[in-house]
């Protein structure tokens, strides 16, 4: 019987040793008295750092020959080409009508989609057939000039491509290519209600 005992004292004399650390972290802790304003709180507490957003926009992805860029479309893609070409795309877009009649199962619907160039150094040409474009199952779509097929950009003057294309709800794809390679590939998705 004594190991028994022996074991009851020690248990008892561990929870007592337990509890007392417990009770010192409570004992000193107060919860929030009733009737405490912010003001209160802030100045028991001191201020809290509110984050603010970062400053302008992250730099944009470099794509040159050899080394295409896969973007959201909206985002921006620095492209370096030989010559000492240096321009900045962005392609939007794109901009659906609703189909006539309103949405039914497999509606279609015009969309536009614009392709800005921004030269910084240099003089770059983009044509509308630099463009394809793909649907989620890798089906093309067909696009259309509105305006000038062939724009070029220099420095302080860009040039804007605007193509229209018949899109299904889903997921696609426009691809821009110079001379064979594919420089950048922005993803984007259609909903037509």
């Amino acid at each position: 019987m004594r190991p028994t005992r022996f074991r009851l004292r020690v248990a008892v004399l561990v929870l007592v040793a337990s509890a007392a650390p417990l009770s010192a972290c409570t004992a000193g802790s107060t919860g929030p008295a009733q009737g405490s304003s912010a003001s209160d709180v802030v100045s028991r507490l001191g201020p809290v750092p509110i984050p603010t957003a970062a400053e302008g926009a992250p730099a944009p992805v470099t794509a040159s020959p050899g080394h295409p860029q896969l973007l959201a479309m909206g985002a921006p893609v620095q492209v370096s080409l030989p010559a000492g070409v240096s321009a900045l795309l962005v392609a939007s877009g794109p901009a659906v009508e609703p189909p006539p009649g309103g949405a039914k199962p497999d509606s279609r619907a015009t969309g536009t989609i614009t392709l800005t160039a921004s030269a910084a150094a240099g003089t770059l040409t983009v044509a509308a057939h630099d463009l394809q474009c793909r649907d989620e199952t890798g089906t093309a779509v067909a696009l259309s000039v509105v305006g000038k097929d062939t724009v070029t950009a220099t420095p302080g003057h860009p040039g804007t491509l605007t193509l229209t294309g018949t899109f299904h709800s889903g997921g696609a794809q426009i691809n821009w290519q110079q001379n064979g390679h594919v420089l950048a590939m922005w993803d984007f998705a259609v909903e037509i209600d």
